[in-house]
């Protein structure tokens, strides 16, 4: 991962700053300061709609407001330099989510609003990357709106129809459908685990559950993937949809990702993907069948059980 405070020499007073994006239509800049402190710095007319006098605390970082001459001044302060990657992930965001701003004038509200958001992430404390199998629950999940969404309806409405971020019991909701992701691994009798009995339980009219199987894999192999490689091809897509790109974003959040080059360490082949259709007898624990006293359980669903519903990926109609 390219370190852009590593291309500025440490001033000898004051701070030294290099443009982030000559083509961005804002003032951004990494900088420097003399005691080798990273910064990112955002000056905006003082006549803007928004004065960010009031900016948001972020843990691991301070934040000062300031206004020079006819400018106002934002200025970000890591205070750790081991935690840089995710203060480069916060920095490009303010960046990213701005790019296509129509007037400097209106920009303040959205990096604002950008760093209220970054407030709640930092308070969890989310400050590692996700276990393997969070991370391969993902992947499902971004391989569900790569391969079979964005398709079908477009860029945009995949991100509106993926609600497990939000803590559904299901990861997306499609017009009269509901479809739970799940991701295994594989062997002589493959399973997934479902994580409560609202899981495969739903009260829209179909309920499918989509099953990607993944092998593990080496960075440069043949259509490898990591999670890097797959949310950098969904932002590509949305980069003229300043709207959804930071919903996207926002859920990414939501589940603890920020980028670091660890996930380039969790590499896999996608070997095989099935969809079930939920219905009837079905091996499922729903609601219902639970006895009083109950309130929470895990089970294991062998998929070869599961045959008698499988459907075909290429006819889904939601």
């Amino acid at each position: 991962m390219r370190n852009p405070w590593k291309e500025i020499k440490l001033p000898t007073k004051d701070v030294s700053a290099l443009r982030a994006d000559p083509q961005h239509p804002l003032d951004l800049f990494w900088a420097m300061d003399n005691i080798g402190r990273y910064l990112f710095i955002y000056e905006y007319p003082s006549n803007s709609d928004v004065i960010i006098n009031d900016p948001p605390e972020l843990e691991g970082i301070d934040v000062i407001s300031m206004t020079v001459d006819s400018n106002s001044r934002l200025i970000l302060v890591l205070k750790e330099k081991i935690n840089w990657e995710l203060f480069l992930a916060l920095c490009n965001d303010l960046i990213n989510s701005t790019i296509h701003i129509n007037s400097p004038k209106t920009a303040s509200s959205t990096i604002l609003q950008r760093l209220r958001r970054w407030n709640e992430f930092l308070k969890k404390k989310r400050l590692d990357i996700l276990s393997e199998e969070k991370i391969k629950g993902l992947i499902g999940e971004l391989l569900f709106i790569k391969r079979h969404l964005i398709p079908t309806y477009g860029i945009c409405d995949p991100i509106d129809f993926w609600i497990g971020p939000e803590g559904t019991p299901q990861d997306f909701n499609i017009n009269n459908s509901t479809v739970e992701v799940k991701c295994q691994s594989g062997g002589s009798n493959p399973t997934i685990k479902i994580s409560s009995a609202e899981q495969l339980f739903s009260q829209l009219p179909n309920l499918f559950l989509y099953v990607v199987t993944l092998g593990k894999s080496s960075f440069d192999s043949t259509d490898s993937l990591n999670l890097p490689i797959l949310i950098s091809d969904i932002v590509n897509r949305l980069e003229t949809e300043s709207n959804h790109l930071n919903k996207f974003q926002d859920k990414l959040m939501e589940v603890g990702y920020y980028y670091s080059d660890k996930y380039l360490d969790y590499n896999y082949i996608l070997s095989n993907e099935n969809m079930y259709k939920i219905i009837d007898d079905f091996p499922r624990i729903c609601p219902n069948d639970l006895k009083d006293g109950i309130t929470k359980l895990t089970y294991n669903v062998s998929l070869s059980e599961c045959l008698p519903f499988e459907i075909s990926i290429n006819n889904m109609e939601f």
